[in-house]
């Protein structure tokens, strides 16, 4: 059952990363999206140890554990110029009707806005599961948590999450 899940599941993250890539490309910011793999955390030891990260994920680590329990999951992984620059993974809401950023991380010292990049493939997943709202949850920082408010979302204290319909 598992593996059908991941199967179906899979079809999804590589279509809604597909259509942000369309999106992005139109943009002509040089930046795209794959899913999560070797390659990515390959080159995401090279800022792993940076003492500029807001947040020290340990992301192979923590993508095996959630390839294994959550074979629904969101995952993402940003590139530009050839270079890693951020890193995304979530699922949906225990109900299924959102979607739920639980790890993003852009790339210490890097200029883009990985919110607005991983926001785009979080919203074509979400259409694909059939969820109505992304939740980004446990913001690090009140300034984190700030910068997201000013993107749309609301917070909403009781659950440590910032919360935008789709």
């Amino acid at each position: 059952m598992k593996e059908k899940l991941e199967k179906q599941y899979d079809i999804y993250r590589i279509e809604a990363l597909r259509t942000a890539n369309e999106i992005l490309s139109s943009q002509r910011n040089g930046v795209s999206l794959t899913q999560a793999d070797n390659r990515a955390y390959s080159a995401f030891q090279k800022w792993e140890n940076n003492p500029h990260r807001a947040k020290t994920w340990d992301w192979p680590n923590t993508y095996m554990s959630w390839k294994l329990q959550y074979p629904k999951r969101f995952e993402a992984a940003a590139w530009k110029g050839g270079k890693l620059v951020g890193l995304s993974l979530g699922r949906p809401t225990y109900a299924g009707t959102g979607l739920r950023l639980n790890f993003i991380e852009k790339a210490p010292q890097s200029e883009i806005s990985l919110l607005d990049i991983t926001y785009i493939a979080l919203s074509a997943y979400a259409a694909l599961i059939g969820a109505d709202h992304i939740n980004i949850m446990h913001p690090v920082n009140a300034f984190v948590r700030d910068y997201y408010v000013r993107k749309g979302f609301s917070y909403n204290a009781k659950s440590d999450c910032c919360t935008r319909r789709v």
